[in-house]
């Protein structure tokens, strides 16, 4: 067996708590540590049948079962995937069989119904309110011959999981052990430096206390305040604002629905490593997404918008400029935004999404530039469609 596992990680692959909690700042390891631990279990131990969970289920699925498939071929382990049902199964090197369920709280009762559950892996754990987290742990109660863990893996937002900080940081539980992990503790090379770079552009504190050094801190100074609904019934206009990424930074693709000066957001696409060529693929099978009706991107990647264009996606330039990003927040504040349920990463960066302070801690007129992917594709979407699409007509041409 294969595994690339750094100092501070190597000791949680024999804690047996019944909780461990992997608290750190970005890029820090701790997801790959956990999915490795569950990788371990299975082939020392077998007979596995490990639950991993995130809010939602399509968002277990993107970022998390890739990482599964890329360690069982590093070490030359035949599985099958069945991708309707988001499970993967194989064999220890003796035969025994393992399966691993993706899965999300879309549907609670049936979470409930699964039975046969050796131990659950809980990705983002901010996501989960602490009612939620109690329904999982509840899943977790029918004996089992090895022992049974609930891991936790998530970044120290005190506004967004302020019951983990209480539960698991301000008492002292006996039964779970907490894991504090920095950009530091990734054991692999490549990823710390590519993180380095993008956690050395951190100018606002309590951003660099979360994301960088892994300890809680609140955001203040939220830009949207957004609440969740579900699409209208009848809706004027769709269009959808779209983000490049590649390695550390995701690809975001939105659906936007309009009514009069209404809006609505549904997350479509949000993944890393893909290619012009992968997004044009991802979209064209994206239930939801009409490659016909029109998609607006970063106006500096015209090469990457002409790509998406020859690949059938009616692709345009975003409005930009100086002072594009503080006109275009504006714009959208002065409208009506929803998040459609399920849309995980924009309720995320929502949420998160505040504005630079200066030194006296007074709110500077622009935000902090960092995990927010989604809201720049929201921002190309809206904005540019309603200055120049929806109301005046174009043509491809006339926005280069």
């Amino acid at each position: 067996m294969e595994l690339v596992l750094s100092a501070s990680f190597y000791p949680l692959l024999e804690d047996k708590h019944r909780y461990l909690v992997l608290c750190g700042g970005r890029g820090s390891g701790k997801s790959e540590f956990a999915a490795r631990k569950i990788f371990y279990r299975c082939l020392n131990e077998g007979n596995h049948r490990f639950l991993i969970l995130r809010k939602v289920r399509k968002t277990c699925g993107v970022s998390v079962i890739k990482v599964f498939q890329v360690l069982l071929r590093a070490n030359g382990i035949s599985f099958e995937y069945n991708k309707s049902d988001h499970v993967i199964r194989f064999n220890d090197s003796i035969g025994r069989p393992n399966e691993l369920l993706f899965d999300g709280l879309d549907e609670p009762e049936k979470i409930k119904s699964i039975k046969g559950i050796t131990s659950i892996w809980i990705e983002e754990a901010t996501e989960f309110t602490e009612k939620e987290f109690t329904e999982v742990d509840l899943v977790l109660r029918e004996p089992t011959p090895n022992y049974k863990q609930i891991i936790l893996s998530f970044n120290p937002d005190e506004a967004l999981g302020p019951w983990l900080k209480k539960r698991f940081f301000d008492s002292v539980d006996p039964n779970s052990f907490v894991h504090v992990s920095t950009i530091e503790d990734n054991p692999i090379a490549s990823m710390r430096e590519e993180y380095r770079k993008q956690l050395s552009l951190l100018t606002d504190e309590t951003r660099r206390k979360i994301y960088l050094l892994g300890i809680w801190a609140a955001l203040r100074g939220r830009i949207y305040d957004w609440d969740t609904q579900s699409p209208p019934d009848h809706c004027d206009d769709v269009f959808y604002g779209g983000d490049f990424g590649y390695s550390v930074n995701p690809a975001a693709v939105i659906k936007i629905y309009r009514k009069a000066d209404e809006f609505w957001l549904e997350e479509i696409l949000y993944e890393t490593g893909l290619t012009n060529q992968d997004i044009g693929s991802r979209l064209g099978a994206a239930e939801g997404f009409d490659p016909k009706l029109p998609t607006y991107w970063d106006s500096a990647e015209q090469k990457s918008i002409e790509e998406l264009y020859r690949f059938g996606i009616n692709a345009y330039p975003a409005e930009k400029g100086p002072g594009s990003v503080k006109t275009g927040i504006d714009f959208l504040k002065s409208k009506k935004i929803h998040i459609i349920s399920g849309s995980i990463n924009i309720i995320r960066e929502a949420s998160r999404y505040n504005w630079r302070e200066d030194k006296n801690g007074q709110a500077l007129p622009e935000p902090v530039k960092f995990d927010d992917h989604a809201l720049d594709a929201i921002r190309y979407g809206i904005y540019t469609h309603c200055q120049q699409g929806a109301y005046i007509g174009f043509s491809k041409d006339s926005l280069y």
